[in-house]
């Protein structure tokens, strides 16, 4: 007969005291189911006792203590207070043994979000985290703000509005396997979980991805906290060493890592996909820092926003100085980029022998071989021709480095024009000129007219299913919109390549009117008589204050807010063009560069309310409030029920403690949008500050009532209730909120400042005071109560080494 296996039977699902503590909501909500109590508090006695002790029913104080036991280990006790039993001398032991089962449970939930080898969380459970987050990122994005007042003008949440994904793949850990056999890699796998477990920190969830790779989600992390966290690991790694039973060898491990952060390493149309989309596109933008840094050498780190400025490379020389690059889409390549090439020995060490035991060292200058520029790009790679050579005997090779222009940083002058007036060579079929040469032709054509039009015409349509076809196709439908837009513009007109679906024409005295009638009317003859779709983004020279070499950026420019359009997808670059390429800005952290777009974009049209009101969140985010203040006053001075500028308006008189003002804000936010969350949780925290505890109350609940409003109102409740005399209530609000957010530090601080004030277990405190100073460690009363919560438990010492460390 078939006996059945015990699932927990081989010890490896255990609970720590912190587990428990993590669980604690669960627990009391499972007991609760049949056990009805007033209250309840968590016990870890001292001392382990080897016995497991009798559940004990104190009548007199209608209190029932309850050892909570699991595989045979007494791991805990759970303190039921206002407990009224008919049976008790004999219901404890039955409570006790469906107690026992609440702890099965968590157990198996446990066991399936980990993964057995390494301890470390499961792939589905990090995807589970990771798309919570991006919804959490979200909802603060909407708000217009990341930061939220919790009470008075000076307190804030410490959610940045960011976070970061690190992914490490194990450098060269296949033949380990094959070598040392797969149990001893498995060994290898469960230390490097270990040591993973060990230096991330607490908040970070560390995940075994899949064999030799693992995955991180970093709360609150912004790319510098990325690469030293990475840089952490891989160092961590480095120093591991193993010793082979059989071959005596020594075997060690290195990792690569990569990393990116949200939302910065998404754009545009990104945002709209699916918090799970979203989430893979992520995870897979990480793996490609991790490519490219196996591609530099392993055992190294590299950032998802560093590919393209510094991780490309040459991978195949074509004929006709064209070659095949390691940027593509997935890296953030555009058409018209262009990088410096060197020799992949810059910076490297140098070294030659002079005599046999003789030898100097030192390290090769970078050597610049030339300039390309990008001329198509596919999803991975993209094909570039070369612009420049500083020397024409050292030509590019595969292997070569590429390094992003910024700007007019290029090393090489421009192309010496042609003795004789001709134009410069065409592409045979379309009699367009390549890129390269068009943009050499361009730097000399811009200097003359008075006036001038760029367009870039992007083909939309795709050809078949036929592979080998499509280069064929492309050009055929290159060749019919080439003469289309030569019609339309003009022979006089001079027009280039611009990757395999597009092309890009000059025209001399135009302006901007008449340049975007003519690019309507290219986009509706293509799509009538030609049955191909187009977007087409133009700039025109002069505007504002951008000079003659700005056109070429601000029609690419323009071009992305073509694309972002409805049919007619036709943009000339304005006002909206630089409010989109702000936003980029922003969303990358230059705040200052986002600010001088926005007030471009103002300059062009004063009436754009979008670039006023992300002007003045640019302003509020640097602590300028009284300037986010005036910009948002002028919003709805025009728009008096633009919602995002009355929220701001009062979010920036909460921040200048203008409560009156900023009260008066929120409501009339309300007015235009009575459910709107944020602007009743503002209202909330003023009543509050006040000391109108009801009507603070009224606003928190109205606001959980709302979307996305359940988990953000669960500690401002708990502050209240506790000011209200109202412990239960604070706990449970507490806890609630940490299973909401397991980084919730201020809701950690005040549960373990609740657990001292009531006089109930220390030890809780301390590790619920330990993760909060560890979250916040700025905040002096933190580290105030983890000394409070030692000396409570007589540990002296340890509480002085802790103030010492405060105080430094």
């Amino acid at each position: 007969m078939r006996t059945k296996k015990d699932i927990f039977a081989d010890e490896a699902i255990s609970f720590t005291p912190q587990e428990l503590i993590d669980f604690e909501h669960t627990i009391k909500d499972s007991i609760a189911e049949f056990l009805p109590f007033t209250s309840y508090s968590l016990f870890f006695p001292r001392q382990k006792t080897e016995e497991i002790p009798e559940p004990e029913f104190r009548k007199e104080d209608n209190e029932l203590i309850l050892p909570l036991v699991f595989q045979g280990q007494m791991l805990c006790y759970f303190i039921a207070k206002g407990v009224r039993l008919k049976a008790p001398s004999t219901a404890p032991k039955y409570i006790m043994a469906l107690a026992s089962s609440v702890l099965e449970k968590l157990a198996l939930y446990k066991k399936a979000v980990t993964d057995p080898l390494t301890g470390l969380y499961s792939r589905n459970f990090f995807f589970s985290e990771l798309e919570q987050a991006i919804d959490q990122v979200q909802s603060c994005i909407a708000a217009g703000s990341c930061r939220t007042s919790v009470e008075g003008r000076d307190a804030d949440m410490t959610f940045s509005g960011t976070f970061g994904v690190l992914f490490l793949d194990l450098d060269t850990f296949q033949p380990i396997n094959e070598r040392y056999g797969y149990l001893t890699g498995d060994d290898i796998l469960a230390e490097v979980g270990r040591l993973l477990n060990m230096v991330c920190p607490k908040y970070t969830t560390v995940s075994r991805f899949a064999n030799d790779k693992f995955a991180f989600l970093v709360p609150d992390a912004k790319p510098h906290a990325c690469f030293q966290l990475s840089e952490v690991i891989r160092s961590g790694l480095s120093k591991l060493s193993f010793t082979d039973e059989i071959s005596n060898d020594t075997i060690t491990v290195t990792g690569s890592l990569g990393y990116v952060c949200y939302p910065q390493g998404l754009e545009g149309a990104q945002f709209r996909r699916t918090p799970s989309e979203q989430a893979r596109m992520l995870v897979r933008k990480a793996r490609k820092g991790v490519g490219v840094a196996k591609d530099q050498g392993r055992n190294r780190v590299f950032g998802y926003a560093d590919i393209l400025s510094k991780g490309g490379r040459v991978l195949e020389i074509l004929p006709m100085n064209r070659m095949i690059v390691s940027l593509g889409e997935t890296a953030g390549a555009k058409v018209g980029q262009r990088f410096l090439v060197r020799t992949p020995k810059s910076g490297q060490i140098a070294s030659k022998t002079i005599t046999e035991n003789e030898r100097i060292t030192g390290r090769y200058p970078a050597m610049y071989k030339g300039e390309v520029v990008l001329v198509e790009v596919q999803d991975d790679i993209a094909f570039a021709e070369v612009l420049h050579l500083g020397d024409a005997s050292w030509t590019v090779d595969a292997g070569d480095r590429l390094k992003l222009i910024d700007g007019d940083e290029s090393l090489f002058t421009d192309l010496e024009e042609a003795t004789d007036e001709s134009m410069p060579s065409t592409d045979t079929l379309t009699k367009l000129l390549r890129y390269s040469e068009f943009v050499s032709w361009f730097s000399k054509a811009r200097l003359e007219p008075k006036t001038f039009g760029l367009s870039l015409i992007r083909i939309l349509d795709q050809p078949g299913e036929d592979l080998d076809g499509y280069q064929d196709s492309m050009d055929q439908m290159a060749l019919q919109v080439a003469k289309l837009a030569r019609g339309v513009f003009g022979e006089a007109s001079t027009g280039g390549r611009h990757g395999l679906n597009g092309m890009i024409f000059f025209t001399e005295d135009i302006d901007r009117e008449t340049l975007n009638e003519r690019t309507l009317e290219i986009e509706k003859f293509t799509k009538d008589t030609l049955g191909i779709r187009v977007a087409i983004g133009s700039s025109c020279y002069p505007f504002l204050n951008f000079d003659r070499a700005d056109m070429l950026e601000n029609c690419r420019k323009a071009s992305e807010h073509a694309l972002l359009l409805p049919e007619p997808c036709v943009a000339v670059f304005d006002s909206i063009s630089l409010n989109l390429s702000a936003d980029r800005r922003f969303m990358d952290g230059d705040i200052y560069g986002a600010i001088e777009e926005f007030k471009l974009a103002l300059l062009d049209d004063e009436n754009n309310l979008l670039a006023r009101n992300s002007l003045g969140i640019c302003y509020g985010q640097l602590g300028r409030f009284e300037e986010s203040r005036h910009e948002f006053e002028a919003v709805v001075k025009v728009e008096k029920n633009d919602v995002l500028a009355l929220y701001n308006l009062g979010w920036a008189n909460h921040r200048l403690g203008d409560l009156k003002s900023a009260a008066a804000s929120y409501r009339k936010c309300l007015k235009a949008e009575p459910g709107h969350v944020y602007s009743l949780m503002r209202l909330g925290s003023i009543e509050e500050h006040a000391k109108h505890l009801k009507k603070a109350t009224n606003y928190y609940k109205k606001a959980a009532e709302q979307p996305g409003g359940e988990r953000m109102v669960l500690r401002p409740l708990a502050r209240v209730a506790y000011k209200q005399g109202d412990i239960e209530g604070t706990r449970e609000y507490l806890h609630l909120a940490l299973n909401a957010d397991h980084n919730d530090h201020q809701a950690m601080h005040m549960l373990a400042k609740l657990y001292l004030d009531q006089g109930e277990d220390p030890q809780i405190a301390e590790v619920l005071a330990r993760q909060s100073s560890a979250l916040a460690p700025a905040k002096d009363a933190y580290w105030d109560l983890l000394v409070e919560a030692l000396e409570a438990q007589g540990k002296a010492e340890e509480a002085a080494k802790v103030a010492a460390r405060a105080a430094g």
